[in-house]
């Protein structure tokens, strides 16, 4: 099997969030997955269906699509402190204190998301020209293989864009075992809190640095991100013949 085609480079693609048409799919996004599938939040809480809140509004958004289907699978966002509080302050405890001029270049990661859609992935090209059997590409193994790609490719337009912005620092609320996952990747993640009041979740930090010497982005990854904005509103996919239209993040998926 061609390993170009199963690279996170030729699948998926990174977009900026910098619409508000673009902020609000990752807000349906996060409702999918925190109310819908995976029932963290109550669905009443959010009547309009998009699990937003106060730090949203001062937010940067990033979003995942697949580039065949145009289906959004998933998405983060990178919250910049109100003076000297970040979201976490409100819910969790800091072994040790934040140097006050820190907080000027440092953003909490948070709102990470991947949809229920991604762990049944597999994609079509319509522009390779082979046998059926042969254009049925399962991207990635199982779920938590995709959860991760996906996770590395915003982590990586995310880093990025830390770069550009003078963004030196990641604050993040994480259960162990993603934070042992970030860490088996080669991420320098340390541990610097406790237990939120709400969940298990711990409190952890990155250098945005040593996130961008990571060897996973030496073969793939390679892209960073594009603007929502560039791409145009009216997006279709011709699905046997038929112009299929994506709206909002209800969409369209090829399956094995």
């Amino acid at each position: 099997m061609n390993r170009q085609k199963q690279s996170f480079d030729h699948c998926f693609e990174v977009f900026l969030a910098d619409t508000p048409e673009s902020k609000k799919i990752h807000y349906q996004l996060r409702y999918r997955v925190y109310c819908d599938e995976m029932g963290f939040d109550d669905t009443e809480q959010f009547p309009a269906q998009q699990e937003i809140d106060e730090w949203d509004k001062s937010a940067i958004h990033f979003l995942v699509r697949h580039k065949y289907t145009q289906q959004w699978l998933g998405g983060l966002r990178m919250v910049k402190p109100k003076g000297h509080v970040f979201p976490f302050q409100e819910s969790s405890i800091t072994s040790e204190r934040i140097p006050s001029g820190r907080y000027k270049n440092s953003v909490e990661i948070s709102r990470l998301c991947v949809t229920k859609d991604a762990r049944r992935f597999a994609f079509r090209n319509p522009a390779i020209d082979a046998p059926e059997e042969n254009r049925k590409i399962s991207f990635l193994h199982d779920y938590r293989n995709i959860n991760r790609d996906i996770m590395w490719g915003l982590y990586r337009a995310a880093a990025v864009y830390s770069l550009r912005q003078g963004i030196k620092h990641w604050y993040m609320l994480s259960n162990p075992a993603l934070a042992y996952s970030v860490k088996k990747q080669g991420f320098d993640i340390q541990q610097i809190g406790d237990a939120s009041r709400q969940s298990t979740r711990l409190l952890y930090c990155l250098s945005t640095k040593q996130v961008l010497e990571n060897s996973l982005w030496f073969e793939d990854y390679r892209h960073d991100f594009r603007l929502y904005s560039d791409i145009t509103n009216d997006v279709s996919v011709d699905m046997g013949g038929r112009q299929v239209k994506q709206i909002g993040v209800i969409s369209y998926v090829s399956r094995i």
